[in-house]
């Protein structure tokens, strides 16, 4: 046909128009807002956070409203230095909170058009697989994660600009992968750079080994039988090999699972298994591992006088990585001190890496549109009943789907043995990113229980599935399910890999991958490319597959439903509707079964009218994604975020009645969900989290109204802190039983109550119904004594109408607010010490020990006649390295009522206080010990000492005195000093690259134009 851009253009983004409006039309035109998981709970009020110090003229570098105090620059998340969040400043909140989103999906399908048009693809074929990637379910309900959905964004340009320069030896592209790896980092998502990084790196490796097979433009009919190298992958005795192989790692792998766990040191009482030995040291070896085989595969080149294109290769992708570490450096240092005081680093004890791993039956929902159910409006979805593990799996995306038209033209172009050089790239990709996404699901271990479970036939000694609620390490000293398979390697052998979380997030890359193939396997069908026939008989086997499926699934009716009834499968969006599944099923089939019947039409029109095959293409892959998901967003009316939370209001009134002597601290327990909604069907249940969410102030809904939280949980936490909070179980004695009418011996899910008194709690919002007390989420017994009942208020008479009145709130708003009446202020003075020695690293060794002794308190619950009670408020616990500079004012003073503290916070990197003291003593103020903190005292630098493990303190004289805390960390300053001079060799590579723009490499053809006619439209 002749070349034309106009008309695929045209309907190219003319699709792209539609499929926004029909996805996004409740923001743009019924004011509202998106509600659904951590896009209303946690990015809108974190982002506004951020937004609000821009806006006072000041950098975003503290957040004093959770936790005590905790970084906000150095939050990964808060992506506080991203450019892209300039939305935000030019719009009013609401209206940027919507754009970010659409700007970044807009964002994803233009770079994928242009990573297309890269490779020489016609623009119906960078159409199809734009469409396919932006509107896939893996990256459109990034809409709640927004941090991933701009690294997904950002993606297709990072893979043009790493293929350009191993393809093309451009150096235009290492400045464009720089920027791209720059704006995935500062947009929150250092992942995506690392895997690109990576993926970049594999390429290059491959091309160099080689020597550039492989990488001629797709012009001639038989290039797709060009084998990518010169290996023969093909031979017969390969095979044997590879089975050999994966027999050997399964076996090894459940004789390790058998032994390891006898090297484990003992197990203290109630507590986690202690990670092995070795577990410390693994990052490290990796590292080194890592730099030996490079070391080797390099002399072992220079001995047999290869060319030095991969020296070369290496040493641009290296250069683009230290380009935009430099770019980043201002927010990355802070980023990079924070989480290694995080739990994440912690050296035992690691978090837990498995959490939504995709299960491998998942991959049919890439064929079948929500083919097990959807949640949103009604539980209608039947998945749990296919169990692979005891732990629920969780839903990182509800649907897999990209198009069944997608697949079948994806399958059409995949090769990992021969065409060009960057399809077996991409397929490379797909299979391996697919199989670290399944986490858990890879490994022998899980495997083996599996069966063991299923059939009764066990491998000795490895033990069952992982139980409910699994520690990341597991209480019987056995390895997880997970360990040893392929997201296992890649944590353990990838270095800082581990430090992630998530397996599902792999799934951006397959998805990625699969659209780009099946934009290939349109041109190679259109250009006659192998036999036609082929994909069509793909497309028609799909299709004949699907319409025995939909027949199976109708004749079975009655036995489907039968079985559905008896599931219980209640969730948070109510008693499972077996009607309603088993309708989703239908249309899922049905949709598929319409949609690869109208593509084996297309695809046997295509040979004769290729320019309406063109428009048809492009109309079904569009047509079909909007009906498949555009019920993934989920929003809710934006006065509902603009509204007054219940739980302030009630506290407000309180504090009217009997005010707080200064600041305080509330803490919220921080997942439960009435009961109710899991034995009522709603209509609209986001709405329904989104509502009492908001009303009940889970974090982070009340930063920005003046809360401050003592503890919340967010995407990483600082270690030392959390050993103050951690709940531990422990048994009620008779009289506490009896309080809260249980068996004496009953376990209950205990929080150190002494914790959140010293760090100045005032209030408690907690579940109304306890459960059986063990959950942690509702084992609120720690914080009933000393307590009294603000909301609801207490029942004066049992009458019959006041305990109604009671049921109806427990089931349905299921919250009360106590105020602890032990609270301490938010800054006190001591002038007693015990000195504890200095901690070190993030180990268990010289914490477990000194934090027990802080934390007793001999309350009802922690009682144990054997240990000391010490009062936080007449000594203070200090490092040892500090016991002589405080010497001075440690005098063992009793306590005097003269002397107070006033504490006031300008804003949140200040601090100013107002100290009178008697005699000379420490000052503690209950805001986390962290660097980057100065003190003056007078106007006089003053030392800050590190007191009660996680708090400041200051070695005040006596009289009245003028304290003054600013945050001002130094990371900052030297990260923006490396960033302005990254900006700066930025503009001289520009320049230079202007002036010799290609590295000329072996293989390197001619840089083609991007807007001439492809093979596929020049006809």
């Amino acid at each position: 046909m002749k070349h034309d851009p106009v008309f695929p253009k045209t309907v190219l983004f003319g699709c792209l128009a539609v499929l926004l409006l029909i996805c996004f039309h409740r923001v743009l035109l019924n004011d509202h807002q998106f509600a659904y998981r951590d896009s209303a709970h946690y990015y809108y009020p974190l982002y506004q956070r951020v937004q609000l110090d821009w806006n006072e003229g000041r950098w975003p570098l503290w957040e004093p409203e959770e936790n005590s105090g905790m970084p906000l620059l150095g939050n990964p998340t808060a992506a506080v230095l991203y450019p892209g969040k300039v939305i935000y400043a030019v719009l009013p909140y609401a209206w940027g909170a919507r754009i970010y989103i659409l700007a970044h999906v807009a964002l994803a399908f233009a770079a994928m058009v242009a990573l297309m048009r890269s490779w020489r693809a016609s623009w119906t074929a960078a159409g199809l697989s734009a469409l396919a990637y932006t509107f896939s379910g893996p990256i459109l309900f990034q809409y709640c994660n927004i941090i991933y959905l701009v690294g997904a964004a950002w993606l297709p340009l990072g893979v043009l600009a790493a293929d350009r320069w191993i393809r093309l030896g451009s150096r235009r592209a290492l400045l464009g992968l720089a920027f791209v790896l720059a704006m995935q980092t500062l947009g929150g998502d250092p992942q995506a750079s690392y895997l690109l990084g990576l993926c970049a790196c594999g390429y290059a490796v491959g091309v160099a080994w080689t020597g550039g097979r492989g990488l001629a433009e797709e012009e001639s009919a038989d290039a797709v039988a060009e084998p990518a190298s010169g290996r023969k992958w093909g031979r017969w005795w390969n095979y044997p090999l590879i089975a050999a192989g994966l027999i050997v790692w399964i076996v090894v792998t459940l004789e390790l699972a058998r032994t390891f766990p006898g090297f484990r040191p003992p197990r203290p009482p109630e507590k986690p298994t202690p990670p092995l030995p070795w577990m410390r040291w693994a990052p490290l070896a990796a590292s080194i591992a890592w730099g030996l085989v490079l070391i080797f595969f390099l002399v072992r080149r220079r001995k047999a006088n290869r060319d030095a294109a991969l020296e070369r290769l290496g040493f641009g992708l290296a250069a683009a990585a230290a380009l935009a570490l430099a770019l980043t450096a201002a927010q990355l240092l802070p980023v990079v001190e924070f989480t290694q005081r995080t739990s994440r680093a912690a050296e035992e004890g690691p978090h837990d890496i498995y959490p939504f791993s995709v299960e491998p039956h998942r991959l049919v929902e890439m064929l079948w549109p929500n083919v097990f159910g959807t949640y949103f409006s009604r539980n209608a979805c039947w998945a749990d009943l296919i169990q692979l593990s005891t732990v629920r799996g969780k839903i990182w995306a509800p649907t897999l789907y990209m198009g069944c038209f997608i697949v079948v033209l994806a399958l059409r172009a995949f090769s990992i043995r021969r065409g060009a050089s960057w399809r077996v790239w991409l397929s490379v990709v797909v299979v391996v990113t697919l199989l670290g996404s399944f986490g858990q699901y890879t490994s022998p271990i899980w495997a083996a229980r599996l069966i063991e479970r299923s059939t009764g036939v066990s491998w000795p000694g490895i033990g069952a599935l992982d139980p409910p609620d699994v520690n990341p390490l597991r209480m019987d000293r056995l390895l997880r399910d997970g360990d040893g398979g392929i997201y296992w390697a890649l944590s353990n052998l990838l270095p800082g890999f581990r430090q992630f979380r998530f397996p599902s997030k792999l799934m951006t890359f397959s998805m990625l991958g699969l659209a780009a193939l099946a934009g290939f396997g349109w041109d190679d069908f259109c250009r006659g490319r192998g036999r036609r026939r082929g994909t069509i008989a793909l497309a028609a086997c799909l299709l004949t597959l699907t319409v025995g499926v939909l027949a199976a699934w109708q004749f079975e009716r009655p036995a489907i439903l039968r079985s559905f009834e008896k599931a219980t499968l209640t969730s948070s969006f109510g008693p499972f509707d077996p009607i309603a599944a088993y309708g989703e099923t239908t249309q899922s089939l049905v949709q598929a079964a319409l949609v690869l019947a109208i593509g084996v039409v297309v695809l046997a029109t295509a040979g004769r009218r290729p320019r309406l095959a063109s428009f048809a293409a492009l109309a079904l892959v569009s047509a079909d994604l909007a009906v498949a998901n555009h019920r993934l967003i989920a929003t809710v009316p934006q006065s509902l975020f603009e509204a007054e939370p219940e739980v302030i209001k009630i506290i407000k009134e309180a504090e009217r009645k009997n005010p707080s002597d200064g600041p305080y601290r509330i803490h919220r327990m921080p997942v439960w969900d009435p009961p109710i909604w899991n034995r009522e069907a709603s209509s609209d249940r986001v709405r329904d989290f989104m509502q009492w969410e908001h009303a009940t102030i889970q974090p982070k809904y009340g930063i920005n109204l003046g809360v401050e939280y003592t503890h919340t949980m967010g995407v990483a936490e600082l270690y030392d802190y959390e050993w103050y909070f951690g709940p531990f179980p422990r048994k009620a004695s008779v009289e506490f039983a009896k309080y809260i009418n249980v068996e004496p011996g009953h376990s209950i899910a205990y929080y150190p109550r002494r914790s959140f008194d010293m760090w100045n709690t005032r209030y408690f919002v907690v579940p109304s119904h306890p459960g059986n007390w063990t959950h942690e989420y509702r084992g609120f017994a720690s914080f009933l004594p000393e307590s009294e009942a603000i909301h609801p208020p207490p029942m004066v008479e049992r009458t019959p109408e006041a305990e109604k009145r009671a049921r109806d709130w427990v089931e349905n708003h299921d919250y009360q607010i106590l105020r602890n009446k032990k609270m301490f202020p938010r800054a006190w003075v001591v002038h007693k010490a015990r000195s504890l020695p200095a901690m070190e690293g993030t180990a268990r060794v010289g914490r477990a020990g000194p934090m027990q002794e802080i934390l007793y308190g001999g309350d009802p619950i922690w009682n144990d006649p054997t240990m000391n009670i010490f009062d936080p408020l007449e000594l203070a616990w200090i490092e040892n390295d500090d016991r002589e500079a405080l010497d001075g004012f440690t005098r063992g003073y009793p306590p005097r009522s003269s002397e107070k503290v006033e504490v006031v916070y300008p804003h949140g990197a200040r601090v100013e206080m107002t100290a009178t003291l008697d005699k000379p003593g420490v000052v503690v103020l209950a805001d986390v010990y962290y660097p980057g903190w100065k003190l003056t005292i007078d106007g006089a630098p003053a030392p800050i000492y590190r007191v009660n493990r996680m708090m400041r303190g200051a070695a005040v004289k006596a009289g009245v005195s003028k304290l003054v805390y600013t945050y001002e960390p130094a990371s900052f300053r030297l990260g923006g000093f490396i960033t302005l001079a990254g900006l700066g060799v930025s503009a001289l590579l520009v320049a230079f690259v202007a002036w010799r723009p290609r590295t000329p490499l072996p293989w390197s053809p001619v840089d083609p134009d991007p807007e001439a006619p492809t093979p596929a439209e020049a006809g």
